[in-house]
């Protein structure tokens, strides 16, 4: 499984800088892919997994009041990406479907 997570970050009593920072520690152990600044794929082991991340994320949507809002989306393994994104298509393809390896 994968899952799409689009962004936006907001100016407010805190940096911005710290918001984005927050986003990106949650993935640090995880492979990503960007599709744009605010948008990547990363790699997702099962519904329960995926679950957990929304928490995680709702949590930073709680730290970060009116400055962080997300869109999580799960992917079944194999099902394509569609975007007009310009992406590293070998990375994608590594966590779209880590079994064609």
């Amino acid at each position: 499984m994968y899952a799409t997570l689009s962004y936006d970050v907001n100016a407010g009593p805190e940096r911005i800088e710290d918001v984005r920072r927050a986003i990106l520690d949650l993935f640090e152990d995880r492979l990503t892919c960007d599709l744009l600044s605010d948008t990547f794929i990363c790699g997702i082991v099962n519904t329960a997994d995926y679950l957990a991340m929304v928490k995680k994320l709702r949590r930073i949507g709680t730290d970060f009041q009116d400055q962080f809002e997300f869109v999580f989306t799960l992917h079944r393994t194999g099902d394509p990406l569609r975007s007009n994104a310009a992406y590293s298509k070998a990375k994608a393809r590594k966590i779209i479907d880590p079994g064609d390896e």
